[in-house]
């Protein structure tokens, strides 16, 4: 089941480079498929292997400072994961100084879909730098000496989030940032190929005022 699993994050994948030469109306129902089926193919898995689908039977953590190293049990969207820890027990982490598309968002499932490939499964170090409104761990994660919520950004799947950022990040770090954000744009990587991209915290705004 974690091959199928692979192949179809992989193919989630392809579909975000073939973005430049299909129209949106070709993607879209390709990517909602792929999320389906991925949902599909991990509730199989958990079956399988004893575990109980969805949230139950999991112990959750109370969200606090500090640093820990776990292993990534899911990812939710493009900033937001739940890791689970050497005692077993579960965070969800809210990846620090950085703002992924929503997943109802154009780029949101892409965005979500490249930090499964990159991270899913694997082992990481948390810095856990604050505590959001929402009782998430806000940290910074490290797979093999890699900043992956600075990968987000280089890559184009995520923007730097400045103005969290400042009260966060030394000069140095949000600098680099900064800086990555730039050559993603310039590049054209991820979601600024499209040169009219809306910025996650503008398209929250935008549903509320609906």
């Amino acid at each position: 089941m974690t091959k199928w699993r692979k192949i179809l994050l992989w193919v989630a994948v392809v579909l975000t480079i073939a973005k430049v030469w299909l129209p949106d109306s070709m993607i879209a129902p390709l990517e909602d498929w792929i999320h389906k089926a991925d949902g599909i193919v991990r509730s199989v898995q958990d079956i399988i292997n004893g575990r109980q689908t969805g949230n139950r039977g999991k112990k959750w953590v109370v969200a606090g400072k500090g640093h820990y190293t776990g292993s990534i049990d899911s990812v939710h969207d493009g900033d937001t994961v739940h890791i689970r820890d050497r005692d077993g027990h579960m965070h969800k982490v809210r990846l620090a100084n950085i703002d992924a598309p929503e997943i109802k968002q154009a780029y949101g499932i892409a965005s979500r879909d490249a930090l499964k490939v990159r991270i899913e499964g694997q082992p990481v170090d948390v810095n856990v730098v604050d505590i959001d409104q929402y009782q998430r761990e806000v940290g910074q994660i490290m797979l093999n000496n890699v900043d992956i919520n600075l990968w987000m950004v280089q890559q184009g799947h995520a923007w730097h989030y400045s103005t969290i950022a400042k009260k966060q990040q030394d000069r140095l770090a949000f600098s680099r940032y900064q800086n990555a954000q730039l050559m993603a744009r310039q590049k054209r990587l991820g979601l600024w190929h499209n040169a009219r991209a809306i910025a996650p915290w503008q398209f929250r705004q935008q549903q509320k005022n609906r």
